[in-house]
């Protein structure tokens, strides 16, 4: 349990001094079940600074019978208006998730930014997965999947 919590420590502190100096969009992302959710506790905090095309999620649950964790990183390769207010976004991306069993892969988030109003983004993304599963003494390889979430991010 010490290395889990010496894990989750390391990253929050990773997620959040690195975009602390910048201007930064702070929101939370929801995982869509029907689509594969989200790694880890399916509700993860956004983080996306606009200096660099690059986005990152976490979450985490922990309980006494409960450990859950989640991250994933993106480089928006293409952010684009598609009109008026509406963007649309592609990229590769990684992501680790623990839940039973840790899983570590890649992503290709194809989503919709919308900016209704100046400092409100809502968005919406389906990601297709690519991954290696690790659970006790059983390595899959290769483990495909899914995974869809929605949110907003609120600019400061």
């Amino acid at each position: 349990m010490r290395r889990k919590a010496v894990l989750i420590a390391i990253v929050l502190l990773v997620a959040v001094s690195i975009p602390a100096t910048f201007a930064m969009g702070v929101g939370v992302a929801a995982g869509i079940d029907p689509l594969g959710g989200l790694p880890g506790s399916n509700l993860m905090l956004s983080l996306k600074v606009p200096q660099i095309p690059f986005l990152m999620g976490i979450g985490f649950a922990i309980g006494e019978q409960t450990f859950q964790f989640g991250l994933t990183g993106d480089w928006w390769a293409v952010n684009q208006n598609l009109f008026s207010f509406v963007n649309y976004y592609i990229g590769p991306g990684f992501y680790i998730g623990y839940e039973d069993d840790l899983v570590v892969g890649g992503r290709l988030p194809i989503g919709l930014n919308i900016y209704p109003i100046k400092n409100l983004e809502l968005f919406l993304e389906v990601a297709p997965t690519l991954a290696i599963g690790i659970g006790g003494p059983v390595v899959r390889v290769p483990v495909f999947g899914v995974q869809g979430a929605f949110g907003l991010r609120f600019w400061f």
